[in-house]
């Protein structure tokens, strides 16, 4: 699969390719949808085209395709003649063969070379005629409460190395330490099926080296993923929006931060010279250097200074700022244009789901609260729905 197509132009679209590719499908989509970088993989091995995918935040590039619908494709040639679709590209399938017609008046054929996966619950992120199907499918996920997926948390894990870390095209410096310090806390804490330590120690050498090509961080990762590392297919679960525009990856990324919080005191609970702040300056460096929406690293690194997070002095109390600033970050953004009318800002967690986390007066109980976020995050509370277990616990299978 191609990196994300970072360019604000479409002739570019060749600039790095063989003088063998006549023709560049550009898909441009919702900046939490993995439609183009599916197809992309699929049909990666198709000679004579270039596949790439944009996201819908790259708003020069937006301006000056002038694109107002997404998904919507770019078809064009060497001589820079372009053709905009936007009708009946909304699913895999759809789109492919929108590609493979248009190729075929050219004489050419399309290589499926990635056959999608099979045995897992398909959860299509783009419009499903069954629509009915997807919407019980999301009630049913939302009378589970406040439940962790395993889907979610590697779909948020891949998302974070393939559309951030990956484009990013030489890592080094600060860059490289903060990447090397999420990688940390990923191998100690990520709850890993049984067949993960060569892909986690490939990544961790990798970043041993003074400077990392985003695309070597690429490479791994998508090795992973055909090699089975991975119980789960790319779909988000109970961090899926009402619509393809809410919650997604960055209600996953807290997911993962909650869960590395958790976990990192569950793990640690003889180890007196754990660092406290271990999992905290892992999260705020991702932020910083690779969290692709620019105003909310911002509003974090302030918030991280306001809060004092580098003071934080236990694991527990790692885990209360976590939540604590959270519940900052849901208060801001309560009745904003970002938030999901059927899943609205609140505190959390709620009165309903934890009534012992209040007190009379409506203050906190922070101890109870610290309870329920072990009890929610703790390892052995992760939901499996839509994963293969055979992955994570191959005994299973005998």
């Amino acid at each position: 699969m191609q990196l994300v197509y970072l360019q604000r132009e479409k002739r570019t679209c060749f600039d790095e390719e063989n003088n063998d590719i006549f023709y560049g499908f550009l898909v441009v989509e919702d900046s939490d949808n993995y439609l183009g970088g599916e197809v992309a993989l699929d049909l990666h091995k198709t000679p004579n085209v270039t596949i790439r995918h944009a996201l819908n935040n790259n708003t020069k590039l937006v301006k000056n395709l002038q694109i107002g619908k997404f998904p919507t494709l770019v078809i064009i040639d060497r001589n820079n003649n372009t053709q905009i679709v936007t009708e009946n590209i909304e699913h895999k399938k759809e789109l492919k063969a929108t590609i493979a017609d248009y190729l075929a008046k050219k004489g050419l054929k399309v290589c499926e070379t990635t056959p999608e996966k099979k045995g897992h619950l398909s959860l299509d992120p783009h419009p499903d005629p069954k629509q009915r199907s997807r919407t019980l499918l999301r009630q049913k996920i939302k009378k589970m409460g406040d439940a962790v997926f395993q889907m979610d948390l590697e779909t948020s894990l891949r998302y974070a190395l393939l559309r951030e870390v990956s484009t990013t095209k030489v890592i080094k410096g600060e860059q490289l330490a903060a990447l090397r310090a999420f990688l940390s806390v990923i191998k100690k804490y990520f709850p890993f099926g049984y067949n993960s330590t060569s892909f986690i120690n490939n990544l961790t050498n990798l970043t041993s080296s003074d400077e990392v090509q985003g695309v070597q961080v690429q490479v791994l990762v998508q090795q992973a993923d055909d090699s089975g590392v991975f119980s789960t297919p790319q779909r988000f679960l109970g961090c899926q929006g009402s619509a393809n525009r809410f919650r997604g990856y960055p209600c996953s990324l807290w997911r993962l931060f909650h869960y590395l919080t958790v976990n990192s005191v569950l793990l640690n609970v003889s180890n007196r010279k754990a660092n406290p702040v271990e999992v905290l300056g892992a999260m705020h460096g991702y932020v910083k250097h690779f969290f692709s929406c620019s105003h909310c690293s911002e509003h974090f690194q302030k918030m991280a200074a306001e809060r004092n997070l580098t003071s934080v002095s236990s694991l527990e109390e790692s885990v209360l700022w976590l939540w604590e600033a959270h519940n900052v970050v849901n208060k801001r953004l309560k009745g904003d244009t970002t938030e999901d009318p059927e899943y609205p800002k609140e505190q959390f967690p709620t009165r309903l789901r934890c009534p012992e986390c209040y007190g009379e007066d409506g203050t906190w109980r922070k101890k109870e609260v610290l309870k329920y976020l072990k009890r929610m995050y703790g390892r052995y509370s992760v939901r499996y729905v839509g994963s293969d277990t055979k992955v994570l616990f191959p005994g299973l299978d005998r």
